[in-house]
């Protein structure tokens, strides 16, 4: 979360809901932002379809019919709430998703429910009531969780339109901040919104390659890719952009036909191509690997016009690092205590073998797999009767949840600092505690410091996200119940991601098709499977001495139920001994 200067505002008095809205986009879009604040992978129409694709590959028997509960479950909470959906629906949701969610009726029944339902939601159409919504929210100075909602469900039904991050951040950025023209106040979202035009143009990728790509020439020319080391026909493009071979061991690959809403999508579009036939050419020439540069050049057909395209950041990377100082001295702690008996260090090592395998994997469907595999090797197995991936779900939210509300706290407490790091310093100052954590948590809940908090809320400013921030936080820790109704939604949200990555993990696997979402959760399985491990390590080295992963995981799993049942008891609001306490007891 950054805050950014507001020249272009006219009158940032009146705009604040607009400017609300563009902080948020930001957040949203930025790579490194929390799995919390990044939008859905689906909307309300996207879960509509999943389901109904679901039932298709139930009645070919291509899948359990189990897979559609959890689905269907999904979809029915998000019927209640979507104020876009609810808008363009004219069959009553209540008896709708009572038929859904009801385990005894026939399928062959809640597929003609969700056929109705999908016929009125379909993603143009949600798409573009998503915008009125949004239009009308921000000129009739709706409230900020209304406006958070409809964006969210913007965001997410661009990214699966064909937008990508990069592009949509890119159009944000410039005119919010940094383009011309001048911002007068929240119903200047109308010019926002019609910066991104849902039509497809046509574009043309140029790549430098290596050689080898000569030897298949004939064969690339029947996927639309030219080896070439002279592109005459895009000759000017390349001469503006300074785009050169740098030596006789390159050649020129040409990718032809690529249709796309924008360049950083039209780029993907080409690499998954190239990437294609470089994996068959392997096949049958093992010694030397094909290879091309990371940078290109993309050329708009329609509109005669080109730009040099780096790739984008790598979905196992969009994730927030240690230090390098730091992380050696974490190796170092790790490597000297570890006490993990073999059979587990084995077991332990090789989940994080697929990890680095999937760092250094450029494909999704490789790092989908092998964070996949990574994380379903470290679940003990089941001593009850159980599916595997329901073993999987209940062995690893624990560890999730037990770590939720110090992450958040966390990232908010780096958002302070980035901001201001003399702001956060004098917030603090005086409030008892050891970590810099359990000092936010007490000025955000604990009315003693109330002057504090207002003299922070005060200093947000024009950062009307962060000051939102600050408040959800604060109530969301004020007392047992409110950290329980926390995670009961997180627990939810997060259970259905994964049931989502094992579904989609089987259809890279088993039908070869990898889904418009599959970076969103190759993110989120990331960060799971790094909360697991991290917490692995801890245990095995920081005093709790664990000697196997079994014990870690029971270990992890006691201490949820420990802290999930502290929570429920303290149903008043946290004094401020609770919290030293209760609210980060068994944070590990």
């Amino acid at each position: 979360m950054k805050f950014r200067t507001l020249r272009k505002w006219k009158d940032v008095a009146g705009s604040e809901l607009l400017i609300y809205s563009a902080q948020l986009i930001e957040e949203l879009l930025f790579d490194y932002s929390l799995d919390t604040y990044k939008p859905s992978a689906m909307n309300t129409s996207l879960l509509c379809q999943e389901a109904l694709v679901t039932i298709e590959d139930i009645e070919k028997g291509f899948i359990d019919k189990a897979n559609l509960e959890y689905i269907l479950e999904e979809l029915s909470q998000n019927l209640k709430k979507d104020l876009v959906a609810k808008s363009l629906l004219t069959i009553d949701i209540a008896t709708c998703t009572e038929i859904l969610k009801n385990k005894h009726e026939k399928i062959s029944e809640k597929k003609i429910i969700l056929e109705l339902i999908y016929s009125e939601i379909r993603l143009p159409v949600y798409r573009a009531r998503n915008e009125h919504l949004l239009s009308e929210a921000l000129k009739r100075n709706a409230g900020k969780n209304e406006v958070r909602g409809l964006i969210r469900s913007y965001i997410t039904t661009f990214k699966n339109v064909g937008f990508s991050s990069t592009y949509l951040n890119t159009e944000a950025l410039d005119y919010f901040y940094y383009g011309a023209g001048e911002i007068s106040g929240n119903s200047d979202i109308d010019e926002f919104i019609g910066k991104f035009h849902i039509d497809n143009q046509k574009y043309v990728a140029i790549y430098r390659a290596s050689k080898i790509f000569t030897t298949i020439k004939d064969s690339c020319k029947t996927l639309g890719i030219d080896v070439t080391d002279n592109p005459v026909d895009y000759d000017d493009h390349l001469k503006e952009k300074g785009f050169r071979l740098r030596n006789n061991d390159e050649v020129f690959v040409v990718i032809t036909d690529i249709e796309a809403m924008e360049h950083y999508t039209a780029r993907e579009n080409s690499e998954q191509r190239i990437e294609t036939v470089g994996t068959l050419l392997t096949l049958f020439h093992h010694k030397e690997h094909p290879s091309w540069k990371q940078e290109c050049i993309i050329i708009n057909l329609d509109q005669n016009h080109s730009r040099k395209v780096k790739a984008p950041i790598n979905p196992m990377h969009r994730c927030i690092d240690l230090k390098a100082e730091k992380a050696s001295k974490k190796l170092n702690k790790m490597i000297n205590e570890f006490s993990l008996q073999e059979s587990s260090f084995k077991k332990f090592a090789r989940s994080a073998e697929l990890h680095s395998l999937a760092l250094n994997s450029d494909s999704r469907e490789n790092q989908m797999i092998n964070l996949w595999i990574a994380l379903e090797s470290l679940v003990p197995p089941s001593s009850k009767d159980k599916p595997k991936i329901a073993n999987l779900i209940d062995s690893i939210m624990p560890f999730i949840n037990l770590a939720y509300p110090n992450r958040i706290i966390e990232r908010f407490i780096a958002d302070l600092y980035n901001w201001k790091p003399g702001a956060l310093n004098a917030a603090v100052k005086g409030i008892p505690g050891g970590k810099l954590s359990l000092r936010i948590a007490k000025l955000l809940t604990q009315p003693k410091y109330q002057a504090q908090k207002d003299k922070l809320f005060v200093d947000f400013g024009d950062f009307y996200l962060l000051r939102n921030r600050a408040f959800y936080i604060g109530q969301a820790i004020n007392s047992g119940s409110s950290v329980s109704k926390m995670l009961k939604a997180h627990d939810e949200r997060v259970k259905w991601q994964i049931r989502r990555i094992y579904r989609t993990r089987n259809l890279i696997v088993h039908s070869g098709i990898t889904p418009s979402f599959t970076s969103i959760l190759i993110e989120n399985i990331h960060d799971y499977l790094d909360v697991i491990m991290s917490t692995l390590v801890a245990l095995a080295s920081e005093g709790v001495n664990i000697n196997t992963i079994e014990q870690g995981f029971k270990y992890i799993e006691l201490n949820y139920q420990s802290y999930l049942s502290a929570m429920q008891e303290k149903a008043d609001p946290f004094t401020e001994d609770d919290i030293d306490d209760f609210l980060f007891k068994h944070t590990i």
